[in-house]
């Protein structure tokens, strides 16, 4: 046996986080055991005798291979897997306009929104990839601007896709992110019916910060959204992601205000995904705050999340974003109107790029030029720039590099979240992927 070489251990307060990058497998410990955990991982042959449970577990856990076993081999595995060759997903954009205007928010809410005939370029795409490739899941991915405002287009594309998927025996499912407050208890059971089997509603922080971010008129906006995320929750999972800067971050308040307007009952079905605003610098961040809020929710019987670093959703193997003025490109955060946005769709579904689409290349291409990827101890953890940090690259460079300037610093806290995502899940009593070892219990 031999230890694998994509273990990390990173300081996590008075302990270390024990990690593997293929598997997600961790377990934490405290500091005065490292160097015996350390050594035990490090030599599981000179130790099997003495610590055969452990290591039995180590190996299930990934921390501990077979001699035979190509690391190579299981990251390219993992890789494919991530790719989801047989799942096709496209992510529309019907319209970029918003009926609130949220200062972090990085669109533009141009007036801009899909026509009829780039309604039937979508019907084109979707029966071509379907109709020529191995697909078993089709899934169609809403947002915006505010997707809602285009209800009639999500109603028209759903229906259709549908009739489509029951014809070839394909899988059909939607999700879709929203502010949450163009819902009615008839649009969720019409959205149901249409596929929709995830929601993505934001908060700001408690209904006073929220309110005072999302303007809604006369009505509030916080009590709009968390009413429709009550109805949702009674059949559909719904992500409540958090945007916390150091301002918003009130835990006592947020939570107190969920938990009057959320049902314990219900309250299984919400994820709270505390992601901090990309404009915030994050060393003005109070992290205690942070994990106070995610053990408070644990608590109240909800399902905290924090941001943990993956394979970008635009890497999968059959992956479009349809923009609102029809165009096609890789990544929802790019200007419609750029270089970015070079794809039509033509007569017979196929994507007609206008120049060479960088964007397509991943790490593992050759023509990428990854070494640094490639040999990176991160691999199987990061996988490389997104595509929209690949195109500049390549364009500038000739080649892929790395995206962190300081690699170990940045990554510590992407598998820190990822721990502390499983110990939560695990304290929620929820479904949990990835198994959590407490070698101090």
């Amino acid at each position: 046996m031999k230890s694998s070489k994509y273990n990390y251990i990173v300081e996590d307060g008075d302990g270390v986080v024990f990690y593997n990058g293929i598997t997600h497998g961790s377990f934490r410990i405290n500091h005065q055991n490292r160097h015996a955990y350390e050594t035990i991982i490090n030599h599981p042959d000179d130790n099997y005798e003495s610590f055969k449970s452990f290591i039995d577990k180590m190996l299930i856990e990934g921390f501990v291979i077979d001699d035979s076993v190509s690391e190579e081999d299981l990251v390219m595995q993992k890789y494919a897997a991530l790719k989801r060759s047989q799942d096709y997903t496209m992510m529309i954009l019907p319209t970029y306009e918003c009926n609130v205007r949220c200062w972090y928010c990085i669109q533009k809410h141009a007036n801009m929104w899909l026509s009829d005939e780039d309604v039937e370029r979508i019907k084109r795409r979707i029966s071509k990839v379907l109709e020529t490739e191995e697909i078993e899941n089709f899934q169609i991915s809403w947002f915006g601007g505010e997707p809602l405002l285009a209800y009639n287009r999500i109603v028209e594309i759903s229906e259709w896709a549908i009739g489509l998927c029951d014809k070839l025996n394909k899988k059909f499912y939607a999700n879709i992110t929203t502010n949450g407050t163009l819902l009615t208890k008839e649009r969720i059971e019409k959205l149901r019916q249409l596929g929709v089997v995830h929601y993505q509603i934001t908060i700001d922080g408690d209904k006073l910060t929220h309110d005072e971010i999302k303007v809604l008129g006369m009505n509030s906006a916080f009590d709009t959204s968390v009413a429709n995320i009550a109805e949702i929750a009674k059949h559909t999972p719904c992500i409540l992601r958090f945007n916390y800067t150091k301002e918003n971050l009130k835990p006592d308040l947020i939570i107190s205000d969920m938990k009057s307007r959320l049902p314990e009952e219900i309250r299984k079905n919400i994820k709270f995904l505390i992601y901090k605003v990309w404009q915030e610098n994050g060393e003005t961040v109070d992290l205690r705050e942070v994990h106070r809020l995610a053990n408070m929710a644990a608590e109240a019987g909800f399902q905290p999340s924090f941001e943990s670093v993956g394979m970008c959703y635009s890497d999968q193997k059959y992956f479009d974003c349809v923009f609102p003025n029809g165009r096609i490109g890789k990544c929802d955060n790019a200007d419609p109107n750029s270089t970015h946005v070079c794809g039509v769709v033509g007569d017979n579904g196929e994507i007609i790029w206008e120049k060479k689409n960088l964007s397509l290349l991943d790490v593992f291409d050759p023509e990428a030029k990854a070494t640094e990827c490639l040999e990176c101890r991160y691999l199987p953890i990061c996988w490389g720039p997104c595509p929209m940090k690949r195109e500049p690259m390549l364009q500038k460079y000739g080649e892929v590099r790395c995206v962190y300037a300081n690699k170990d610093k940045e990554i510590r806290e992407y598998i820190l979240n990822s721990y502390h995502n499983a110990l939560y899940q695990k304290r929620a009593h929820a479904a949990n992927n990835i198994s959590v070892l407490d070698c101090n219990e």
